[in-house]
């Protein structure tokens, strides 16, 4: 599969910006989730209820704030299904919509974290797991974005 993002791309996005990233969540209450730049703690983006994959929302969410230039390419060669006005759906991406009247592509990530990371490699990124630190009811998992690499493309 082609990326959005081809590797020189990828490099300058990797050099310019913070790849490092926190999860943080709590199952207190309804719950909820944040992702955190992983150097300063300034917050990307949250989520919070629960009965969805939240973490596949703040996911979401964070690929929104992110790339939001990348979806918007992205939508525009592949949301063809018409659901209303304002919600053009992808067909091959599940969870990626567009609204025509604004112009931008957004995600549903409650659709699930799979189909986030499946949008993510498309831009050309994945997610490296790096560990985490939980507790009963909360807890920090460690995640770094980096340049999908070519064998990754086979598993797509």
């Amino acid at each position: 599969m082609k990326t959005v993002l081809k590797k020189v791309d990828q490099a300058a996005w990797i050099f310019d910006n913070n790849t490092s990233l926190k999860h943080k969540w709590s199952s207190r209450g309804h719950g909820n989730s944040k992702i955190l730049n992983g150097y300063n703690g300034g917050m990307i983006a949250k989520a919070s209820g629960c009965g969805y994959d939240r973490f596949g929302a703040v996911l979401g969410n964070t690929i929104e704030a992110l790339f939001q230039d990348e979806l918007n390419k992205i939508a525009k060669n592949h949301c063809k299904n018409k659901r209303s006005e304002q919600r053009v759906a992808s067909d091959k991406f599940y969870g990626l919509f567009f609204n025509p009247t604004t112009g931008k592509a957004y995600l549903d990530g409650a659709c699930g974290t799979s189909c986030m990371k499946t949008i993510l490699n498309k831009i050309g990124f994945t997610l490296k797991y790096n560990g985490q630190d939980s507790k009963t009811n909360s807890g920090v998992e460690f995640y770094e974005l980096i340049a999908i690499t070519k064998n990754d493309y086979k598993y797509l």
